[in-house]
């Protein structure tokens, strides 16, 4: 009866004492930090993945505000008016100001895949066609 009894007591112990906290989830790994410039009036943020076929390319365009991007997969060129071209890889971010004419293309051998996140006036178009730059 008297172990039992202790048995019981150990039991009710195990099962009330203090539980291990849970695990910490890892800090967050920084990409990249960009100073977006503050623009005026209303603005949005739209977060959005876009994926490139092989070969393919967005077209010259501007935004009417801030765009970023993180390169999931694929391989990818970026032009923006004024800049030297850039090869993007898998984990490389870009940032494109308001109102930059750029394009961007599929140059591998996969579809390339972005996560593409845009801050910019309410209501406006997100994209608007434009000529290419004059070299």
């Amino acid at each position: 009866m008297i172990r039992t009894l202790i048995a019981a007591l150990i039991s009710i112990a195990a099962l009330t004492g203090a539980a291990p906290p849970p695990a910490a989830l890892p800090a967050p790994l920084p990409i990249t930090t960009f100073d977006v410039p503050q623009d005026k009036g209303a603005q949005e943020v739209q977060v959005v993945k876009r994926e490139f076929p092989v070969g393919s390319a967005s077209g010259w365009h501007v935004h009417p505000g801030v765009e970023t991007a993180y390169l999931l997969s694929g391989t990818m060129s970026l032009e923006m008016a004024g800049q030297p071209r850039m090869i993007l890889h898998p984990g490389d971010t870009f940032i494109v100001p308001r109102g930059v004419a750029h394009n961007g293309a599929n140059m591998g051998k996969v579809p390339a895949r972005l996560v593409i996140t845009y801050v910019v006036d309410k209501g406006a178009p997100v994209r608007t066609p434009v000529n290419p730059p004059a070299p």
